[in-house]
């Protein structure tokens, strides 16, 4: 799946298996979970291949451009090739799926 457009889908929903095999891409790429402790940054960055995340659990401050957005467990954060954002942890920490598109 191509992504063409930073945008972020709320209340998308799914349990982890649902989600992993959902994100799974079709042709090249992988996926991975990564859990962020409370308040954990990460400063801004770009990445060289699309991404899709998947909130599973907790919530994170998702910026992209001069836009923040609370993201919340069953949100899906869809984020094209050399966008540059950054992202900050809520109270509880945060559990995602990466979806790393090839």
């Amino acid at each position: 799946m191509q992504v063409k457009k930073a945008s972020i889908k709320k209340g998308v929903g799914g349990g982890f298996e649902e989600v992993v095999n959902d994100l799974l891409p079709a042709q090249t790429g992988y996926v991975e979970v990564q859990w962020d402790i409370p308040h954990q940054e990460h400063p801004t960055h770009t990445h060289p291949t699309d991404e899709i995340l998947h909130i599973l659990e907790g919530s994170v401050y998702f910026s992209v451009e001069d836009e923040t957005v609370l993201c919340e467990a069953g949100d899906r954060i869809y984020l094209p090739k050399e966008t540059k954002h950054s992202s900050k942890a809520g109270s509880s920490g945060c559990k995602y799926v990466i979806s790393i598109q090839k």
